[in-house]
């Protein structure tokens, strides 16, 4: 179905949703959209990855073709800082379209961190690929649209660090040298995003390992909660004051936990349950992103995911700070998919508008 045309939120319209001032008459559109960058400039997520002007293209592609209310820089999300200090990471060759992911984790349980490496976000891996891309996309599109870049929780990167398993069992046995992990995850990803704000970019933080079909909500308030708290606090002393925070899977049981982390817009994804988020985020005056399922996203019809997002942005008419988004668009989904799920936000708005005048 044709999208109707229409620019990008400015700066001002879309601080006015993340500050909860009124339900907005039509809600922020916010896809995920990350190894898909690749698709709309038929390359791979390996490629762009690794290329700041292919990355930079894809960007600005994306934008072309979608006009969202705000880009985030980024393809392999969670790979990025763990690379940079010295993980390895597969990525693939000619027309594999496979995402790049961690092959070698640097650290066991119990090392000594006291000396561990601070990466220099200019130089380290592929940190300054996405920097030169936030700053040549910033210049391209100018200071009114909102940009974010992307950077790690620090329960991802941990992740990323030590793997999964190791880590969690550590979780039980050695707990201080956890939090002694998650601290020094945490000043790697500082110095990431120092390199971001640098840029003129914004902020988003990625740590869906912190999910709870992952981790208990009582070791997410003992492990994780502390560490985001200071690394958010953190954002707003560098003069990042929105820092949405994403967590995918079904967060319901840590929603009042993420609120408690200072992020100003949050998730309730697809296998969220959405009426009890949306009290949350009222109560607190939290922007709540709503997300569709990849899957639909995938392999349904226009119409189809047309008048699923309908039927959220009704769920969420009321609510202020209210944001349609996706879950993580796979690649190659087709692109008339993703535009359904704008126009329906965007007939959302001339419906508002048409009933109040």
């Amino acid at each position: 179905m044709p999208c109707s045309p229409r620019l990008p939120a400015t700066r001002a319209q879309v601080e006015r949703v993340l500050r909860c001032v009124a339900p907005a008459p039509a809600p922020l559109f916010l896809p995920a959209i990350y190894e898909q960058k690749a698709w709309f400039i038929d390359q791979t997520p390996s490629a762009i990855a690794r290329d700041p002007a292919l990355l930079t293209r894809a960007l600005l592609a994306e934008q072309e073709a979608i006009g969202a209310d705000a880009l985030a820089v980024g393809v392999d999300v969670y790979n990025v800082e763990a690379e940079a200090v010295g993980c390895e990471v597969a990525f693939y060759e000619g027309k594999d379209a496979s995402i790049p992911g961690i092959t070698r984790h640097i650290l066991r349980p119990g090392d000594d961190l006291s000396a561990a490496a601070i990466p220099h976000p200019g130089r380290a891996g592929r940190m300054p690929v996405n920097l030169e891309a936030a700053r040549n996309v910033r210049r391209a599109l100018g200071g009114e649209h909102w940009i974010r870049g992307a950077i790690s929780g620090p329960f991802s990167l941990a992740v990323a660090l030590v793997g999964a398993e190791d880590l969690f069992i550590a979780c039980l046995e050695q707990p201080e040298w956890v939090h002694q992990c998650l601290d020094y995850a945490a000043r790697v990803i500082r110095a990431y995003a120092t390199g971001y704000v640098d840029a003129g970019v914004e902020l988003i933080v990625f740590d869906s390992q912190a999910s709870p079909q992952l981790l208990s909500p009582a070791m997410y308030e003992e492990f994780v909660l502390p560490v985001t708290r200071d690394l958010i606090a953190w954002a707003g002393t560098q003069g990042v004051r929105d820092v949405p925070l994403v967590i995918g899977g079904n967060t319901t049981a840590i929603a009042e936990l993420l609120v408690a982390t200072g992020g100003n817009n949050l998730l309730c994804d697809f296998t969220a349950d959405y009426d009890t988020w949306a009290g949350v985020a009222r109560r607190a005056g939290r922007a709540l992103r709503r997300n569709l399922s990849p899957h639909l996203l995938e392999t349904g019809t226009p119409d189809a995911i047309y008048a699923a997002a309908r039927e959220e942005i009704a769920r969420g008419a009321t609510l202020p700070g209210f944001i349609m988004g996706t879950a993580v668009i796979p690649f190659g989904t087709p692109l008339e998919n993703v535009l359904a799920v704008k126009q329906a936000c965007r007939d959302a708005g001339a419906g508002a508008a048409q009933a109040s005048g």
